[in-house]
């Protein structure tokens, strides 16, 4: 079984859900593309059938043609290419057209020598109402490396003084590391205690990958994707979160 009929089939917006005070559901994906050096066209297919309002890629072409290539890849997903690849160190964001994206920040966390210098994409989403700043971010092997970038990706999100803020990610450690732990002493960790592993398809053992949670927003449905297209197309599993957020007035947005 393939694609998008693995996953639940999500609630319709309609009319509904435009009127003042309606919950306004919105699906994260993190997702390792493992540079495309794997199944592109399985890569592909696993980010049509998640159907995400916003996919956060780590590992996304960097090198020659790199923006291309990243646009490529949106457009034959069904989504559009917000930022990142090879500006931040193979770190992306992709988006559908039902989300509105706004004050979109490529960061390049500090450098550490000799060692790939990574970073985020961070940008303010809209919906039906709803106003939330997600995050996308690749954390180094370092540990060091990652505690000094964990701090750097919290300033960058603190400026957008978002009351829902998302955090999704490949953290390259688990749950019981210190970055990780520090990550989810200040966000809400989205899997609830479910271990299950996102690295790697071969021999999942780890749980590596996650999405981060801050503020008003309830984490309705939270899940490891694992099919046959998702076995061939990375080394990593993807992680989907389904939030349920309710409109506001959103705040002075600043860069």
């Amino acid at each position: 079984m393939h694609g998008a009929a693995r996953y639940p089939v999500r609630r319709s917006l309609g009319r509904s859900a435009l009127r003042w005070g309606a919950v306004v559901d919105l699906r994260v994906v993190s997702y390792n593309v493992r540079s495309l050096r794997d199944d592109r066209s399985a890569v592909v297919r696993v980010l049509r059938g998640l159907d995400a309002d916003v996919a956060c890629i780590q590992e996304a072409p960097r090198f020659l043609r790199w923006r291309s290539r990243c646009a490529a890849l949106a457009r034959e997903s069904g989504l559009l290419y917000v930022g990142g690849g090879g500006s931040t160190g193979g770190t992306m964001m992709l988006a559908s057209l039902r989300v509105d994206v706004r004050n979109t920040i490529e960061y390049r966390f500090s450098r550490t020598p000799a060692l790939h210098r990574r970073g985020a994409v961070a940008a303010r989403i809209h919906r039906a109402g709803a106003s939330v700043v997600v995050a996308s971010v690749h954390l180094g092997l370092d540990a060091d490396e990652r505690a000094r970038h964990r701090s750097e990706l919290v300033g960058l999100v603190d400026r957008f003084d978002s009351e829902v803020t998302v955090v999704a990610g490949d953290i390259n450690e688990r749950p019981d590391q210190p970055t990780w732990a520090a990550i989810a002493a200040e966000f809400t960790d989205s899997a609830a205690g479910d271990e299950t592993p996102t690295f790697s398809t071969a021999d999942p053992r780890r749980r590596i990958d996650g999405v981060f949670v801050r503020g008003p927003a309830r984490i309705a449905a939270y899940r490891v994707a694992d099919d046959p297209d998702v076995l061939v197309a990375s080394d990593h599993r993807p992680v989907v979160v389904d939030l349920e957020v309710d409109p506001t007035t959103p705040r002075a947005e600043r860069r």
